[in-house]
């Protein structure tokens, strides 16, 4: 579909975002589409094309326009072990001491603690979750995470660092402003999506953002391979 695009004329290298799930197919992904153009003739600029994940793809643009967000020069993006390991290293501040052998009255052990407190921070961000709803919650946990969620965003900002999670809500906050969002569109005129089942609700809304009301959105998924639900990916 891609090189039928490039050799038809319907679109330049530049023009086209594709995405797929894991850094290893995109890098497959980038390897056969220069294999087969070469075979095809195709005489372009392939370099030019936004391929990657979603992620990868999201943090290209935040780069570009980050004068535009609050980050600051140089900021890093924490992975899933360095997100971990970030935790750790501010688990005091985070988290705090137990309390009767217990982290938040549910975990025994620290690295469970870190663990825990992880998935459940990923989920507020992805979710949009009102963190002042939770420190209104009956549930002593839901309070005490949310007042940790508080902590662990303070820190990373402090540390010029994101998350996956934020990272996504970042470069969604780019396209839903009206200059910068109106700016990428423009230069954006096919969005396709590989292992679409395995997107979580931020990623479906980037992807239909980069669309634009246009809707050149291509999706490519197979409900039954849905692989990363721990992940808050949603099937449906």
């Amino acid at each position: 579909r891609t090189l039928n695009l490039l050799l038809r004329g319907m679109a330049e290298p530049g023009e086209i975002v594709l995405c797929t799930f894991t850094e290893k197919a995109a890098f497959e992904l980038r390897d056969r589409l220069a294999l087969l153009s070469k075979k095809l003739g195709y005489q372009g600029n392939l370099t030019k094309m936004n391929v990657g994940t979603i992620h990868g793809i999201s943090n290209n643009f935040i780069q570009k326009y980050r004068h535009r967000t609050t980050l600051g020069n140089n900021y890093e993006v924490l992975d899933d072990l360095t997100q971990l390991l970030f935790i750790f290293d501010h688990f005091d501040e985070i988290v705090g001491p137990e309390t009767d052998e217990k982290y938040f009255d549910r975990w025994e052990s620290k690295w469970t603690a870190i663990r825990g407190c992880r998935d459940y921070f990923n989920k507020i961000t992805e979710e949009l979750i009102h963190v002042p709803d939770l420190a209104e919650s009956d549930e002593p946990f839901i309070q005490m995470i949310g007042s940790a969620y508080e902590r662990y965003v303070q820190k990373l900002f402090q540390y010029n660092r994101i998350d996956f999670a934020h990272q996504q809500n970042i470069f969604l906050d780019l396209l839903a402003h009206t200059d910068v969002g109106r700016e990428i569109r423009a230069k954006v005129r096919y969005v396709m999506v590989d292992e679409y089942q395995d997107t979580n609700q931020r990623q479906r809304d980037i992807v239909n953002a980069l669309a634009g009301k246009r809707g050149c959105l291509f999706m490519v998924g197979d409900m039954r391979q849905s692989i990363y639900r721990f992940r808050n990916a949603d099937v449906t």
